[in-house]
């Protein structure tokens, strides 16, 4: 509002100033002490806002520690002996106590060169150096002990071709470790000179070591005259006694004889000394678990005094929060009411809400933990507690694995019928393979030792085959698979292979993948295999079905409906029997359900954000108001200005015209009658 310039009304001796002051603060302070209490009362209303908005968000990070299924089944593995092994288990382990007695260790195969060099860059030999893996077995008969290798056909066989530009003991060993197919190499100073050194990656029996090709380095474990090789470390596999059952492994890091129970061999044992494994419960983790709700049930009751704070009445004081009666806060806390009270869709069991676990919800609406009731549950079901918060889904067959569920998912049992089992690519040789010891298949260097073929859209490198007289099938196969997977072209892709014969000894190579991506084709040909233009290639196809009644999308061995309530849901079917298959029950947990529900309340488009909105654009409004009302209040201000110094010049005039006539009559002569 402009100042006002005049000061005392010169003619008529008024107060202008002073006058035209009060008149507008008389005509401007009502509406300002109204816009005032607006605006007070709108402040109240963000500020306990804000408290409210703050509280939800609290209860929201209260969730986090329920919604992990391993929150709920937290499964512990101990021994009584961890200097010879120590255990650990997974929430899905066999609980159990267990008596282990560890007779051997698992080691790898270890070789040394023979001889000693003086440096590292000594030449040691050219070839073709091959490494093959698998197992020696020594049996003595009455023309003596005898020694056979029997390859492993699970591990790729590595060549490498030794010439004038690596064949020192540090180009060797280069050449080794960079085609980096399951065996290392070093260079050992022994104190005169220089020694190479080759060790498996992988420990058990299965994966011991033969060299030819460099004589230097040649073991083939007496199988072979003439080896030069020093074995350093024989290849053994871990054995060990399970309640009296033996076990052997190829590893000292069991995993597959307990579910979800992994044992780590430290140390052989003395005969007779057992060591005790109790896989159970976690100590304490139903402690934790009430831990968990405990401060869920705090948080919400936080939540709770935070409404009566901020959105009740109190009859004593005669006093209404500022939030009474507010539609976002009521809507909000209406749909958390609901959720906490009501079921959980898709559950079946005793276990369907929290008052099943001990929940209990007093007069005033805030919540208690009954402590023993929660116990009960986690000891007589687990699962079915840690169904009722987290996301899960439980398949009725074993062969059945739930693998992912998406937003959209509904809860509910969904059965699961395959029509069609996943296959897998196949290339099938053209020719009868003929074996025998009187008429052994013939593979000789540089005629019909190379081959080449394609898995599943990666090409391999020419794969060449050892030479000699193959007079049993099983010899041949083994080779023919080991060659394909240590190529290293498909080696550095991750594909493999398996090759068999057919009922017609046809030689089929198939993929180790299933599904349409699964294929095998012929690249180089090899006729005395059968792999000609008479072979033929039969890609694979995936798995056909329905989840829930509904036809399913099928890829490789996965199902994943695509229709219906249960669209998203994705299962893995394990082996290939078609037909029903049982069902899948899948549930959201009250910890998404109630994490969504939060999320759209607090989000940028919830109710939380609109009502912020609105209250903001309220407080702007008084802000415009406020700034019209000045701008009125100045207009008031000079038309009453106007006013009063129009009126005041008009005084003055009148004024002057009186003091003039006033003069003029004192100047007139006197007048009157003699008489």
């Amino acid at each position: 509002m402009a100042s006002i310039v005049s000061s005392t009304g010169l003619g008529s001796g008024i107060d202008i100033n002073g006058l035209v002051t009060q008149l507008v603060e008389a005509e401007q302070k009502p509406v300002t002490a109204r816009l005032d209490k607006k605006e007070a009362g709108i402040q109240a209303k963000v500020t306990a806002f804000g408290t409210f908005k703050s509280a939800l968000a609290d209860f929201r990070s209260s969730l986090s520690g329920l919604t992990s299924l391993n929150q709920f089944k937290q499964v512990s593995a101990t021994s009584s002996n961890e200097d010879m092994l120590t255990v650990s288990a997974a929430s899905n382990a066999d609980l159990g106590n267990y008596k282990v007695e560890v007779k051997q260790l698992a080691q790898s195969h270890a070789l040394a060169s023979s001889g000693t060099y003086k440096t590292a860059n000594d030449p040691v030999g050219t070839g073709t150096l091959t490494i093959k893996f698998g197992t020696y077995t020594t049996a003595s008969g009455a023309s003596g002990t005898t020694t056979t290798f029997t390859q492993n056909a699970e591990k790729g066989s590595l060549t490498l071709n030794i010439d004038g530009t690596n064949n020192t003991l540090a180009g060797i060993r280069d050449a080794i470790n960079k085609a980096n197919a399951g065996v290392s190499a070093a260079i050992l100073f022994n104190g005169t000179g220089y020694q190479l050194v080759l060790n498996s990656a992988d420990s058990g029996a299965k994966n011991a070591m033969q060299i030819t090709g460099i004589d230097a380095l040649q073991y083939t474990g007496g199988t072979v005259a003439g080896d030069a090789a020093i074995q350093t470390q024989t290849a053994e596999d871990a054995l060990l006694n399970i309640n009296g059952l033996p076990v052997s492994s190829a590893s000292n890091t069991v995993s597959n004889v307990l579910k979800g129970v992994t044992f780590k061999l430290l140390k052989a044992e003395d005969p007779n000394s057992k060591t005790l494994i109790d896989v159970g419960i976690t100590k304490g983790s139903s402690d934790d678990t009430s831990k968990a709700l405990e401060a869920f049930t705090k948080a919400y009751n936080d939540l709770l005094s935070t409404i009566k704070e901020v959105a009740s009445y109190d009859a004593e004081a005669k006093k209404a929060g500022p939030l009474l009666g507010d539609p976002a806060v009521q809507g909000a806390m209406s749909m958390v009411r609901s959720l906490l009270t009501q079921p959980i869709p898709g559950l079946t069991g005793s276990v369907r809400s929290l008052v099943d676990i001990g929940l209990k919800t007093s007069a005033d609406g805030t919540v208690s933990l009954d402590s023993s009731k929660l116990s009960k549950a986690l000891e007589s079901n687990r699962d079915e507690v840690a169904a009722l918060f987290s996301v899960i889904g439980r398949a009725s067959d074993s062969g059945v694995q739930y693998v992912d569920a998406n937003p959209e998912t509904q809860p509910g049992s969904y059965g699961v019928e395959v029509t069609r089992a996943a296959t897998q690519g196949t290339l099938k040789g053209g020719g009868a393979l003929s074996l025998s010891v009187g008429t052994p298949l013939v593979i000789s260097a540089g005629v019909n030792d190379s081959f080449s073929i394609n898995v599943d859209g990666a090409v391999s490198g020419t794969i060449k085959l050892t030479a000699g007289n193959y007079t049993d099938s099983q010899s041949l196969l083994t080779e023919i698979q080991s060659r394909i997977n240590g190529d290293e072209s498909l080696r550095k892709v991750g594909l493999s292979v398996t090759a068999s014969l057919d009922e017609g000894n046809h030689l089929l190579i198939t993929s180790k993948s299933f599904g349409s991506a699964s294929k095998v084709s012929m690249g180089s040909s090899n006729a005395t295999l059968g792999l000609d233009s008479s072979a033929m290639a039969t890609d694979g196809t995936d798995i056909a079905g329905t989840i829930g009644g509904l036809a399913a999308e099928g890829k490789g061995q996965q199902l994943s409906a695509i229709g219906g309530a249960a669209t998203g849901l994705k299962v893995l079917i394990e082996d290939n029997s078609v037909g029903l298959r049982g069902s899948v029950v899948f549930s959201r947990g009250l910890m998404e359900r109630l994490n969504k529900a939060l999320g759209s309340i607090l989000g940028s488009t919830g109710s939380v954000a609109a009502r912020s909105a609105g209250m903001q654009k309220d407080l702007d409004q008084i802000t415009e108001d406020r700034t019209k009302l000045a701008d009125r209040m100045e207009k008031f201000q000079a038309r009453l200005l106007k006013q009063f110094t129009a009126m005041d010049s008009l005084v003055g005039q009148l004024q002057s015209t009186g003091s003039y006539l006033s003069q003029q009559l004192k100047n007139l002569p006197y007048s009157g009658n003699s008489n």
